[in-house]
């Protein structure tokens, strides 16, 4: 994408962050793709992750599933705060540093657009869960807690 970076080395470009491919083919044998690799685990691991994240935020959409006769909305939170974080911290670690190298040099790119998206969901749900009295009461939904977006952020 940036003709002028070259390396004699593997590693990601100084300006958008996307991993450098070789100039021409070398007629060695192409080396295991450990980007691929590492980007598959960290999906699995974050779609297990997300899974209970997913059906605790959506359970009051299913008919006859009353959530909070089991679990209080804070604890619901707590919950989801748990399981979002790895996912949006280690899951999501490739596309938050891509991001910063690209708002570092001020060329924006979709990498920020995910970081701005998942940074708002994320930060305003963690603000939500431990800052509570800092929103006014019942705005989003007329409920007694702040909303939270933890499902938008994984």
């Amino acid at each position: 994408m940036h003709p002028e970076i070259r390396q004699d080395q593997p590693g990601h470009c100084p300006i958008c962050g996307m991993t450098l491919e070789p100039v021409a083919a070398t007629g060695e044998p192409k080396e295991e793709n450990s980007e691929a690799k590492d980007m598959t685990l960290r999906f699995w691991i974050a779609t297990i992750l997300t899974t209970p994240v997913f059906l605790l935020a959506m359970a009051h959409f299913i008919r006859g599933l009353h959530l909070a006769h089991w679990i209080s909305p804070r604890l619901n939170q707590g919950i989801q705060f748990l399981f979002t974080t790895p996912v949006v911290l280690w899951a999501g670690w490739p596309f938050l540093s891509a991001a910063g190298i690209r708002f570092a040099h001020l060329h924006l790119n979709m990498f920020t657009l995910i970081a701005l998206g998942l940074g708002a969901a994320y930060g305003f749900s963690v603000a939500a869960l431990f800052f509570p009295q800092s929103f006014p009461v019942g705005l989003p939904n007329r409920i007694s807690y702040a909303a939270h977006y933890f499902e938008a952020a994984v």
